[in-house]
């Protein structure tokens, strides 16, 4: 996929503003002549200036070419369904993983991403509870990371 460079200006611009909206809020440092905004804001006006030179530099190229362009795989059927299903694999994540649980949502998400791939079932499932078994082990165990057990709670080790 092609943006026109106005495009990705104005998004820069826009996240820029939200940054500054919300340092905004940072308490000052007593006795100092800055506080914890000050790099923030500096961050905030350099991609507002990037922006600016990228609309810019997409309004004078706009004659160029189309304003987005789709990429051939996206005209692929196969392959623009499995996109979908990675980001709609990572947000059902989000928003389920606190309620259900880790162990419950992630060898759901594992299996139908093997599966898309053209894996028979009967390989995909185990294959996406081994591997979250392992991820579990790994980021909960030995990193201490704390991993969302939502219905499982009463089983936590």
């Amino acid at each position: 996929m092609k943006f026109n460079d106005a495009l990705i200006g104005a998004a820069l611009i826009v996240f820029a503003g939200l940054i500054l909206w919300h340092v905004r809020g940072f308490p000052p440092m007593p006795g100092q002549d800055f506080g914890p905004s000050l790099f923030p804001r500096l961050i905030a006006v350099a991609l507002a200036a990037c922006g600016t030179a990228l609309v810019v530099a997409g309004w004078r190229s706009r004659r160029a070419g189309p304003v987005v362009e789709l990429s051939d795989w996206l005209r692929m059927p196969r392959l623009f369904a499995n996109f979908c299903l990675v980001i709609g694999g990572v947000l059902f994540y989000i928003l389920l993983s606190e309620r259900i649980g880790f162990l419950i949502v992630v060898p759901v998400v594992l299996g139908a991403w093997i599966m898309s791939l053209g894996t028979r079932w009967k390989i995909a499932l185990p294959v996406a509870a081994v591997v979250t078994l392992l991820i579990h082990y790994v980021f909960y165990t030995v990193l201490r990371v704390p991993l969302p057990w939502g219905v499982l709670i009463d089983f936590a080790w």
